[in-house]
């Protein structure tokens, strides 16, 4: 590598934005300080049209973990559940631990800046789309919207 190369500087950019959904119920604990932290997998799927038969297919769903901190861990914890289709920000972060076996491990995740809640838009009873939960909304009129409109009829439809 010449001189010019290792003084290059590269702009620091870590950000993912993400929309899936809960493949399981979120974990919410609690640090040795109290702060909030709290855990879940979305699984996101890409639709591609098969160039043979024209028809929409969904790809093999990739799982993410997700990490949230503090006063938004709590709002997940409490008002998501398995299924529920969300809006995910933030940052990669790899996190590394040994195992009670001794062996090292390491996993990628993102450490969610913001989480939105999303509710499901129906059309003559068919899913057609997502939309963000009013922000201006209460607690309960949010949580509300989240149950009456996240209930699919064919659970079959969902990949986990």
């Amino acid at each position: 590598m010449n001189q010019k190369q290792s003084n290059l500087r590269l702009p620091e950019q870590n950000s993912v934005v993400l929309v899936g959904r809960l493949t399981r119920d979120p974990e919410l604990r609690r640090t040795s300080t109290g702060k909030a932290v709290c855990s879940f997998d979305v699984a996101i799927s890409r639709r591609t049209k098969d160039p043979v038969t024209g028809e929409w297919r969904d790809a093999d769903p990739t799982f993410v973990p997700i990490v949230v901190w503090g006063d938004q861990a709590e709002r997940c914890g409490e008002r998501l559940k398995k299924g529920f289709p969300v809006h995910v920000e933030g940052r990669l972060q790899t996190n590394k631990w040994e195992g009670t076996d001794g062996v090292k491990r390491s996993r990628l995740e993102v450490i969610a800046s913001r989480v939105q809640f999303l509710s499901v838009v129906k059309q003559d009873d068919m899913v057609v789309g997502a939309k963000f939960v009013e922000e201006s909304a209460s607690e309960n009129e949010a949580h509300e919207q989240i149950d009456n409109t996240n209930t699919i009829d064919n659970d079959d439809d969902i990949p986990f």
